[in-house]
């Protein structure tokens, strides 16, 4: 399972990577880190990277920030100085091509603060939000519950940031802030509604976002309505929604995208009418094209047991394995139109820490139960969503403890996803979308043989899926070792030296033909 709680991840991840071969950096720890990340397009192609960290203490309270800007050849573009109170919390930071946007909050002062630089570092005006202690509050447990996206940004036109409304119940506000000189606007839940709301956006184009509302009765409500919500982006007026109904048509909708032809592709598991898709099991994964002015033109069901089950092939010992389920990370259309979903097989397990656990605090507040995350696997869909192909790639054992033992296995892998629990890392694709790359990292466990962690990747190139991997370096005391994504068909290697305070990088090459990716040194 990937470690995302150490400070040298953050110390890692803040310098980035290069487009050089090798490089050293020198003295990096001196200043307090708060944030960091790289510039990233919808392709995860790197464009240039930031970091955010504290310089100096000032009089009443104050401190002067910096927000230092790279490019993707780690070449200076910009640092700015900034001042802020000493209480601001930096909660998230995204970049949409335009413009990196952090947004703050100051439990003190109460209110939340959106700040945006453009990639020269020419910061724009700050747009502040009052907000109750309740309501940062109920923030807070959203950001933790894993299925909230609380800075979203929308490609080349702006961002949406979500956040929390305490009225007769609790509600939300989606703030969409223009960085290319159109038209901002907020669109928030019913002030007079009896049930509470959340909202989060899962995609947004040039012309419409799309956002998922639930709903539920109280807070002690095991059960709960989904709607997907389409909004006009220039307007902010919603243009149509669709109830997914525990009644009528429950459904978990895990991922979503707007195709070439401007529909709207929803996908995830549907429930047998009446289950309560909180702690029932999925009879099997839908697709769903939807039109922008609301007709659903295609909706597709394949059956856990009629069709996944006998597509799925055999295991390494011969035997058929026992399903589980999926958890899909990534969607990806290629040039020939057919579509492609990496994801990961998992299944909910006893846990032995767990149990003992339990034993030992007398039943309370520790899971019984963890999520077991074993093999890689790939999904091709005709491009009418028709299950055409399974493929299965051995992966080591991950295990994750369960944030509830309530949930079903489906809910607690869409939370544990954000804490990190899964394998994967990333998927980079080709321009031409002839080709594309799937990361994941593996701890495999080698007979007669010290056990490696191991990256690896999943090619899709000429139409056919290939493995490669690289070996990373046991992490010691004296140096860690991490990997970030790099431009297409490499991967950067990090090398942490604590004693030093020194990082050594290098560009790995991906065993790949690279004579179609365009050089972008």
């Amino acid at each position: 399972m990937k470690n995302l709680q150490t400070s040298i991840l953050m110390l890692l991840f803040l310098v980035g990577l290069t487009n050089a071969q090798q490089k050293t950096l020198n003295e990096i720890t001196s200043f307090k880190i708060k944030n960091s990340g790289s510039f990233i397009d919808k392709n995860k192609d790197v464009d240039g990277y930031y970091f955010y960290y504290e310089v100096d203490k000032l009089k009443k309270g104050k401190r002067e920030y910096a927000i230092r800007m790279l490019d993707n050849n780690l070449n200076d573009i910009a640092t700015k100085s900034y001042i802020d109170d000493k209480n601001t919390i930096l909660a998230n930071s995204k970049f949409n091509n335009q413009a990196l946007m952090f947004a703050m909050i100051n439990p003190k002062e109460k209110n939340y603060k959106l700040v945006t630089f453009d990639k020269k570092g020419k910061q724009g005006k700050d747009i502040t939000i009052p907000v109750s202690k309740k309501e940062m509050k109920w923030l807070s447990a959203m950001i933790k519950s894993g299925n909230f996206n609380m800075l979203f940004p929308v490609d080349n036109k702006g961002f949406l940031f979500n956040y929390v409304i305490n009225n007769k119940k609790l509600g939300y506000g989606l703030k969409y802030v223009a960085t290319d000189g159109g038209k901002s606007w907020n669109y928030k839940s019913p002030d007079d509604s009896k049930w509470l709301h959340s909202i989060n956006p899962i995609e947004a184009n040039e012309k419409v976002v799309v956002a998922m509302e639930m709903s539920r009765k109280s807070l002690l409500s095991h059960s709960m309505n989904t709607k997907i919500l389409v909004i006009d982006i220039e307007t902010g007026k919603l243009l149509f929604e669709k109830a997914y109904d525990k009644e009528e048509n429950p459904r978990l909708i895990t991922n979503a995208f707007l195709s070439d032809d401007n529909e709207l592709v929803l996908l995830g598991e549907y429930f047998k009418n009446g289950d309560n898709i909180v702690k029932a099991k999925s009879l099997g994964l839908f697709s769903q094209t939807i039109q922008l002015d609301g007709t659903i033109s295609n909706d597709n069901k394949i059956s856990w047991k009629d069709k996944i089950d006998k597509m799925m092939p055999m295991g390494s010992d011969g035997k058929k394995k026992k399903r589980g389920y999926v958890y899909f990370h990534d969607i990806i259309r290629t040039q020939n139109g057919s579509y492609y979903g990496i994801g990961e097989r998992y299944r909910k397990t006893a846990s032995a820490v767990g149990i003992a656990g339990t034993m030992l605090s007398g039943g309370r507040g520790v899971s019984v139960t963890q999520l077991t995350i074993t093999d890689a696997v790939v999904f091709k869909f005709s491009n009418k969503f028709d299950l055409e192909n399974i493929e299965v790639y051995k992966k080591g054992k991950s295990r994750a403890p369960n944030l509830t033992d309530f949930g079903s296995p489906q809910l607690n892998a869409h939370i544990l996803k954000a804490y990190g629990a899964f394998d994967y890392e990333y998927t980079q694709i080709d321009t031409d979308r002839d080709r594309f790359y799937s990361m994941f990292i593996d701890y495999e466990r080698l007979k007669g043989q010290k056990n490696k962690l191991a990256f690896k990747s999943l090619i899709y190139s000429d139409g056919k899926i290939t493995e490669d991997k690289i070996y990373l370096e046991e992490s010691k005391r004296k140096k860690v070792f991490r990997v970030l994504p790099a431009k297409l068909g490499h991967v950067a290697v990090l090398e942490y030296n604590k004693k030093e305070k020194t990082i050594d990088m290098h560009l790995e090459k991906l065993n790949i033909d690279s004579s179609k990716i365009a050089d972008r040194d």
